[in-house]
């Protein structure tokens, strides 16, 4: 579930200094990584619609969903990508070369499958990108980051090697790799020795494995330069600041609570500060702040890190952008993402992030009720 890793954080420790409060890092900041040994967790995949994929699969075309459980081999190579990272599209050629191999190889053919996960892509994005890198192994589309909350993926490209534990077992991961692989015959090699490694052993290793964690830096070193930024984000509404507060929440989240008059008119607005891995490995880490109303109405967007292709940081004219598609949004109902319509040019991952984050804020606006603050 998505609250699993939203909510595992653990409770923030709070301290003060100079009469600040301070909180630890932010939820989506800290989340385990799936690792060696994990018990590869049983996500519902969307059956592929091309008939080649299925039967290369195995699978049965109804019902329209699987496990990777069901996939007919002993050993697979599961695959994390985004369309839009460059590590991702770089590594196609050498993974199209493994696959080529796999196929070829009497020992590793039937025996060992290759399928993808596109965190946060959609469907027509999927086709697009196996059309224009020839693409040979099963993409599965994953428009709403099953994937990185469900799985503990975080940046991609990212490889998990799993086991299927026959008969009626489960899957295990047998290894991981994080970021850029194109040593396609030193992979090849290694699938041949992992399709007959020790199960019971290797559980036996797992459980002295030591747990990696993905977690983001704070961007701000002290809390009154945060709290500077989020006062900003509030003046730039218009009107003058008649009362500011943060709100301490036991989830750790970051939010701040302003009366904010405006002629003759007072509105309490809350500030939240969003922190979000970026699911490419090379891009930087993506934060932001949205503001939003007694209505659960977004009234405000302000980029403190958001970056373009090449890790360029956001201009005006982009952040105004993302505003304008931002602004009005229900978080009751938040607007799925759509890349035609609702990306910045070469920043597509960060614009489905953004939309990706105010889509789960649910269990915060709950959070928020709960302590009567809205």
């Amino acid at each position: 579930m998505i609250g699993r890793f939203l909510m595992r954080t653990v409770l923030s420790s709070l301290f003060c200094l100079s009469g600040l409060i301070f909180f630890a890092a932010p939820v989506y900041a800290d989340k385990p990584i799936l690792g060696f040994g994990d018990t590869f967790p049983g996500m519902s995949l969307p059956v592929p619609a091309n008939a080649g994929d299925v039967e290369y699969l195995g699978l049965e075309t109804e019902p329209d969903s699987f496990e990777l459980t069901q996939i007919n081999g002993e050993l697979i190579l599961v695959e994390a990508l985004n369309v839009h990272c460059v590590h991702c599209q770089m590594q196609v050629p050498s993974y199209r070369e493994l696959f080529r191999l796999i196929e070829a190889d009497p020992v590793t053919r039937e025996k060992v499958k290759m399928i993808g996960i596109a965190l946060g892509n959609s469907q027509e994005e999927v086709q697009h990108f196996r059309q224009t890198y020839q693409v040979l192994f099963p993409v599965l589309a994953d428009p709403q980051f099953k994937g990185y909350y469900e799985l503990g993926i975080s940046a991609t490209p990212f490889t998990a090697y799993v086991r299927l534990d026959r008969p009626d077992g489960d899957g295990l991961v047998v290894d991981t790799h994080k970021g850029l692989n194109t040593d396609y015959r030193r992979i090849h090699a290694d699938l041949k020795r992992l399709l007959n490694v020790d199960l019971v052993e290797l559980r036996r290793q797992a459980a002295k494995a030591k747990r990696e964690w993905a977690k983001i830096a704070p961007l701000y070193a002290q809390e009154e330069d945060l709290q500077l930024k989020v006062r900003t984000a509030f003046l730039n509404l218009g009107g003058m600041i008649q009362s500011f507060a943060n709100i301490p929440l036991n989830s750790g989240r970051r939010v701040y609570a302003a009366n904010v008059r405006r002629g003759e008119d007072t509105a309490r607005l809350y500030a939240v500060v969003v922190s979000r891995q970026s699911v490419c490995d090379i891009c930087h880490d993506i934060h932001f702040i949205y503001i939003f109303d007694r209505n659960q109405q977004i009234v405000g967007f302000e980029p403190l890190q958001i970056t373009k292709y090449g890790n360029v940081l956001w201009n005006d004219q982009e952040a105004e952008r993302m505003r304008q598609r931002l602004v009005g949004q229900s978080l009751l109902s938040p607007r799925p993402f759509d890349p035609k319509l609702d990306a910045v040019t070469t920043a597509t991952i960060s614009s489905a992030m953004i939309f990706d984050s105010l889509a789960h804020e649910a269990e915060l606006l709950s959070e928020l009720r709960e302590e009567g603050v809205l």
